[in-house]
This record gives structure tokens, sequence and C-alpha cells, in this order.
């Protein structure tokens, strides 16, 4: 990783809108270094349009790459469920590891995501982000079984 250039990976639901002031300061301070903010969202990018100004209303987030699972799925002829347009949904397998593959693709150094699922694709780091909705994985029975299953 050349030490001027680092490519950070930030999901959106859960994690920007959950914590936009910290997200802010460190998609500033990547950016400023030169390095890329790769938001890498499930939501279609007119849907993740509309709602990223309403949270950016008083401060606006910079980001360098957009990539949305549900786009990139459609325009590659995915077979996918569109009864909802703003929620398109598809094989659930498929639609986990696509996040890994754009970051392996991309070059990307670390994701941050709120959703631990997604973290058994990665090979690239993966930062598992707590908020209010997972928060119940960090309690430590939690932790202990997960512990027994890997060692």
């Amino acid at each position: 990783m050349d030490a001027q250039m680092m490519k950070l990976g930030l999901d959106f639901h859960g994690v920007m809108t959950d914590n936009n002031k910290l997200f802010y300061r460190l998609a500033q301070t990547i950016i400023n270094g030169c390095g890329e903010v790769h938001i890498i969202t499930g939501a279609r990018k007119e849907t993740f349009d509309r709602q990223y100004k309403e949270l950016n209303s008083k401060l606006d987030i910079p980001y360098t790459h957009f990539f949305s699972i549900s786009d990139y799925h459609i325009e590659k002829g995915t077979d996918v469920d569109m009864s909802d347009p703003n929620f398109p949904k598809m094989d659930s397998e498929l639609w986990d590891k696509t996040k890994a593959d754009y970051c392996r693709e991309h070059d990307i150094d670390m994701m941050i995501d709120d959703s631990p699922h997604y973290g058994e694709h990665f090979t690239t780091p993966f930062m598992l982000y707590r908020n209010d909705n997972n928060a119940d994985m960090f309690k430590y029975d939690v932790i202990k079984n997960i512990r027994k299953r890997t060692t």
C-alpha cells in the first residue's frame, strides 16, 4: 500500500448514517491525503442520492467513488426481483459476496461495514462497525461462543 494513497470502503446504511460526523472527518482526512473513499452499499444510486442529501444537509461527507450492489447486478443481468424498486432482492449469497469482490477488484485497503455476514467473504481487511442494530453481537456471551467455534 502506498503510504499516501489509502483506499477506504464505507457502507452507507448503519455506518455513515449512524455517525456522519465521524465519517465526515475520516473521509476528509483520507481524501486530503490523496486517498480514495468508496461508498459501497446495497442501495440503488437514486435512492442513495436522496438519502445522502437528507443525511448531509448540514455536513457533506466527501467520497470519490460510489458502488451499488443493486445497480451492479441489474446492469450485469443477474436475476433481481424488482417488485420493490427501492429494495431489489436477489440471491443472498451472491449479494453478500459482491462487496468483498468489489474491494478485491479495486484494491480497497479496508472496508467498514455494520453487517457481520459480509465479513466471511472478505480477504480485504474488514472492520465491523458497532451500532444499535448489531450491538448484541458484541456482548460477552456471543463473543465467547464465537471463540469456541474458532479455537
